[in-house]
């Protein structure tokens, strides 16, 4: 900023002494019969032009007034600068150390706290939230206490008034607030000058107070902050205030998402009680996997770097990848054999009935023909000894191990065994679909179960894809929607190719199978050793269905042994 004063000979070099020696920022310029006072960069415009010599006094007030409003305009520049900060940072224990430390380098402060209103309307109290001293170091808590006029940060907070105090040692008798010296006793500090102003949002409610201690001068002696410190000050603080809020808002939204996902979690569970804990233990796994990826600068993930935001978003879609498991009947969804309990108890009681009809006619048989009750009695024990081994058959088939190609073939002697009905017909002892079921190869599914049970994706990715996520969280309905999904294109439901599918999905399809051959909890199957499972998850990835840059990851940063220890 620059201006032109008209300057008599006799007046130009004690303009030049005292403005240079008073106001160490201005830079003044004789040339001939005028001085050029320059303050802040050449071409910040023209501040006046005075056309004559208005006097000494007068030239020096036309100085202190231009260097007053180029200030004021720095630190609106300032606070803009520190708004942006701010507003950038959403985590209110870091918002709260930033504003700390930009208040203080602003106003030159030693030392500073920040106070924020807690409780509820009859109960409010002051939370000592933050503080920080360039001088001391002592050991810091946070600290609820009731609000009180006597103290000063509860003065400013019910009074919604500033303080601005040259000494605090030195505060009169007659004001209703006294300074509380505990810390300069227990720290050794002398605290002199404060300057304690209300944090004040948008709608004039005080969310807390900032408190600033010694003001520095360049010489590193304290000052009283002065006029101007203030109202930057209480500046800053509505900024401050406005961080504040929108990080707590922030804080109860995560909280309440924190509470749905706790909530969703417990229906999953307790509709697929012999999988508890699968989904807390999955996203252990794949967020441990992802600060891996973090921490590892080199190889195929090297540049790959996730946020909070993005750890956060892969917790909640992994802590919810299943589901969609409530929308799959119960009675697929914790089949643990290949006939239901009920279907099963049909069956063998089927067989025995049968034995029993046999044996009834066995004995008709000895009756009318007045033979050897021996030979009945072996018929007898015949038909029982048959009967066992068709239900040793049933309950061998049942399992849902690899069904043998010898008990696959014991299956057929099945097909044609009938019983009588109550009604007196003849009918099948084994239902086709029954045989059907024990026939199944592997597992206990039918083909169409099976199918219904991969159908709890789709109802995952539809019942996430309702919710009203925030920006940073959107992506948990698309990552989650991906987690059975194969860079072969052979996964489900989709068969997305390789290039389709989110390295967060395919983080979270290393934990899911690790965990599910590792389950203790599983009635349909044994807890498979880790090292071979590791090894079925190497042949995996060898087969191109697994990420083989994610899985040596997990391997060699041993993510697996955070759930291994833990059961």
């Amino acid at each position: 900023m620059r201006f032109t004063v008209a300057v008599p000979p006799e007046h130009r070099s004690i303009l030049l002494d005292r403005a240079a020696g008073e106001m160490r920022r201005c830079l003044v310029f004789v040339d001939g019969g005028a001085a050029d006072v320059v303050l802040g960069l050449p071409g910040d415009g023209t501040f006046a032009d005075c056309e004559c010599w208005p006097g000494l006094e007068a030239a020096e007030a036309l100085v202190r007034a231009a260097w007053a409003r180029l200030q004021d305009r720095r630190d609106m520049e300032r606070l803009h600068e520190v708004g942006r900060a701010l507003a950038s940072e959403q985590n209110l224990d870091r918002l709260l150390d930033l504003i700390l430390s930009k208040a203080r380098e602003l106003l030159m402060a030693e030392a500073g706290s920040i106070y924020l209103l807690t409780g509820d309307e009859e109960h409010p109290e002051l939370l000592f939230a933050h503080t920080q001293n360039a001088r001391v170091s002592l050991p810091f808590a946070r600290v609820a206490m009731p609000i009180s006029r006597e103290a000063l940060a509860g003065f400013v907070a019910l009074s919604r008034e500033s303080l601005n105090l040259p000494d605090v040692y030195g505060i009169s008798p007659e004001a209703p607030y006294r300074f509380n010296d505990s810390f300069d006793r227990q720290a050794g500090y002398r605290t002199q000058s404060a300057l304690v102003v209300p944090m004040l949002d948008t709608e004039g409610q005080v969310l807390g107070v900032l408190q600033l201690l010694n003001r520095l001068q360049e010489d590193g002696q304290v000052a009283a902050f002065s006029s101007a410190d203030q109202r930057l000050a209480q500046s800053l603080a509505g900024q401050a205030a406005v961080a504040v809020k929108n990080a707590q808002l922030r804080e109860e939204i995560e909280r309440l998402f924190e509470g749905f996902v706790a909530a969703s979690v417990t229906a999953i569970e307790a509709r697929d009680p012999v999988t508890s804990g699968h989904s807390g233990r999955v996203a252990d796994l794949t967020v441990g996997l992802a600060e891996v990826v973090n921490a590892t600068p080199n190889g195929a993930y090297g540049s790959l770097s996730f946020s909070d935001r993005q750890l956060r978003e892969l917790r909640y879609a992994s802590l919810l990848h299943d589901f969609g498991k409530v929308g799959v009947r119960e009675q697929v969804l914790v089949k643990a054999k290949k006939l239901d309990p009920g279907q099963l108890e049909i069956i063998l009681q089927r067989l025995r009935q049968r034995e029993l009809e046999e044996a009834l006619e066995a004995l008709a048989r000895a009756w009318k023909g007045g033979g050897d009750p021996g030979l009945w009695e072996r018929a007898i024990q015949d038909r029982k000894a048959e009967s066992e081994r068709l239900i040793h058959l049933v309950r061998q088939s049942n399992e849902p191990t690899v069904l043998a190609q010898e008990v696959a073939e014991g299956l057929g002697l099945l097909e044609d065994l009938a019983f009588t009905h109550w009604t007196g017909e003849r009918r099948p002892l084994v239902e086709p679909a029954d045989l059907a079921s024990l026939r199944i190869r592997r597992g206990s599914l039918s083909e169409a179960e099976r199918l219904e049970i991969e159908s709890h994706v789709t109802h995952t990715f539809r019942f996430l894809e309702r919710i009203p996520w925030t920006r940073d969280l959107a992506g948990i309905p698309d990552i989650a929607y991906a987690h059975h999904e194969r860079l072969t294109g052979r996964g489900y439901p989709r068969k997305l190719s390789e290039q389709d599918i989110p390295v967060q999905s395919r983080a979270m399809a290393i934990a899911d199978v690790y965990d599910a051959l590792t389950a203790q909890d599983r009635p349909y199957k044994g807890a498979v050793p880790v090292e071979r499972s590791l090894a079925i998850l190497d042949e995996e990835a060898r087969e191109g269905a697994l990420d083989r840059g994610l899985l040596d990851l997990f391997i060699e940063a041993r993510i697996y042994e955070r759930t291994t220890r833990r059961s």
